[in-house]
């Protein structure tokens, strides 16, 4: 997780949208701050036309000004703007810890995910190893002429049957490896430890996986912030036909050198203008029908992502439930079958067991095995999205300090 979080592009693209949200805001904001600016001019002209006016064919002009300008009265624009500015950083922070939490998310499932690999793998390698030793056997009793060449050609099609469910459980940890890396942002080749052991823990209930929900998730924020934006803009596009106060001033300096005369000098002014656009061709209502529009559209997609989000929550909650009396049920069957498996092999051993009876107990503890641990990986992953959904921090509940999925498991003392 914490490879991760260092390596996601999505977490990067997001931290980019944050600091475009701060240039936006430092943006809006400019506009309540006076404005100054500098202006200066040198021109050199010649015109034929200038002795009749009395000045010479050829003319310099200097000038130097400084400008300044400074919103008094905008009829709410400039505050809306800069408010609408402001929720749209808490926006571009809650998209933040949405890439963040997804990453997670997928990061420990594609975990999950090795770990059952592995776990596959062993399987298929004890399956392989059991089916030699059930080769030496009958090859043994045979020279001891207790057994047929059947026996032995019975064992060596089993064997050569086992070893293609050990390439492919070979090859789908090379898979989920290469997953795994795209999340990590790893390019050389590593391990992993873990296991896919734990003490299923029973889900919460819809309504307190919806509470937690609509608290905690940063989408059901990013749209509550989006609404605070929308709500801002309608503000700043019905000011559009509205008058405004601003105070503007010059202060500068300008000279003409004439064969004649030096004419120049210092000069300023300064005044407050008011403007009234009585007409504008309907181009503010068409703005504030545009804002109003962008409103509803988002209070829209808000219901719609609840909705969403109480139909992802009964699903993750079922799955969940049905992967903890899946885990609890097989955990005791494995256990047997792994019993069976020896008593038949015992008995097999002295003759008084058939192979029948020792394939279909080999049979049955490879089912056992498999089905197991894909309980357990589909229960730690159905918790995970869960606890996805419920919006919890990914990172605290599924490992605590100690390492302990704490938000996955029940930890006994």
């Amino acid at each position: 997780m914490r490879l991760t979080m260092d390596y996601s592009r999505d977490i990067l693209l997001a931290n980019e949208g944050k600091n475009i949200s701060q240039g936006r805001y430092v943006e809006e904001r400019s506009a309540a701050l006076p404005q100054f600016k500098i202006e200066a001019q040198s021109a050199y002209s010649h015109d034929p036309s200038y002795p009749v006016l009395g000045f010479n064919r050829e003319r310099n002009d200097y000038s130097a000004n400084l400008h300044l300008s400074q919103a008094l009265f905008t009829w709410g624009q400039i505050s809306s703007a800069i408010k609408a500015a402001e929720y749209d950083k808490e926006s571009a922070e809650h998209q933040m810890q949405e890439a963040r939490q997804l990453a997670l998310r997928e990061a420990s499932t594609g975990f999950f995910d090795l770990l059952l690999s592995l776990e596959l793998e062993k399987v298929a390698s004890d399956n392989v190893a059991q089916k030699q030793r059930h080769l030496d056997e009958a090859k043994r009793k045979l020279q001891m002429e207790v057994a047929t060449d059947y026996d032995v050609l019975a064992a060596q099609v089993a064997l050569t049957n086992a070893l293609p469910a050990l390439a492919q459980a070979q090859n789908a940890i090379r898979l989920a490896k290469d997953r795994l890396r795209y999340f990590m942002g790893v390019q050389e080749d590593f391990e992993v430890t873990g296991s896919l052991l734990c003490l299923p823990k029973a889900p919460d209930s819809f309504e307190v996986v919806m509470e937690r929900a609509i608290a905690n998730r940063p989408e059901v924020a990013y749209y509550k912030s989006q609404l605070g934006v929308f709500g801002e803009l309608v503000t700043v596009a019905k000011g559009g036909d509205k008058p405004r106060l601003d105070f503007k001033g010059n202060m500068g300096w300008s000279d003409t050198d004439d064969i004649h005369d030096d004419t120049g000098g210092g000069y300023w002014d300064a005044g407050v203008y008011f403007s009234f656009p009585i007409f504008d061709g309907f181009l503010t209502k068409g703005r504030v029908i545009q804002a109003r529009s962008r409103l509803s559209t988002t209070e829209i997609k808000l219901k719609k992502l609840l909705d969403q989000i109480a139909l992802e929550a009964r699903d993750a909650i079922n799955r969940v439930d049905e992967s903890v009396q899946i885990v609890k049920a097989l955990a005791a069957t494995t256990e047997q079958a792994e019993r069976l498996l020896q008593m038949a092999e015992s008995g097999y051993r002295y003759g008084v067991k058939t192979r029948l009876e020792v394939d279909d107990a080999e049979s049955n503890l490879l089912s056992a095995r498999l089905n197991v641990a894909r309980a357990r990986r589909d229960y730690l992953v159905a918790k995970t999205r869960l606890l996805w959904i419920m919006g919890e921090d990914m990172q605290r509940a599924l490992a605590g300090p100690d390492s302990t999925p704490k938000g996955i498991c029940d930890v006994t003392p």
